[in-house]
C-alpha cells in the first residue's frame, strides 16, 4: 500500500519543469492576495496539489526507476 517511486532522469525532469511552472504561478497569485486566513489556507491546498502532482508524475511509468514498498 505505501509506495515510493524512485524517479529516474525523466522524472527529475518532468518534475522540475512541474514545479516551476507551478511556482511562477503561485508567485503571481500570492501576490494578488491580502495577508490572512484565505491566504493561509490558499498555500495550504496548493502545497497539497504540489504534492499529489508530483507523486502523479513520479507514478508515470517510464519517470521511475524502482518501486520501494513498505
Amino acid at each position: 500500500m505505501l509506495e515510493t517511486h524512485k524517479l529516474n532522469e525523466n522524472g527529475f525532469n518532468e518534475v522540475a519543469q512541474f514545479k516551476g511552472k507551478l511556482s511562477t504561478a503561485i508567485n503571481e497569485a500570492l501576490n494578488l492576495l491580502p495577508e490572512g486566513r484565505e491566504k493561509s489556507i490558499f498555500k495550504t491546498k496548493i502545497e497539497e496539489a504540489a504534492f499529489f502532482g508530483t507523486k502523479a508524475i513520479a507514478s508515470k511509468p517510464g519517470n521511475f526507476s524502482e518501486i520501494v514498498t513498505y
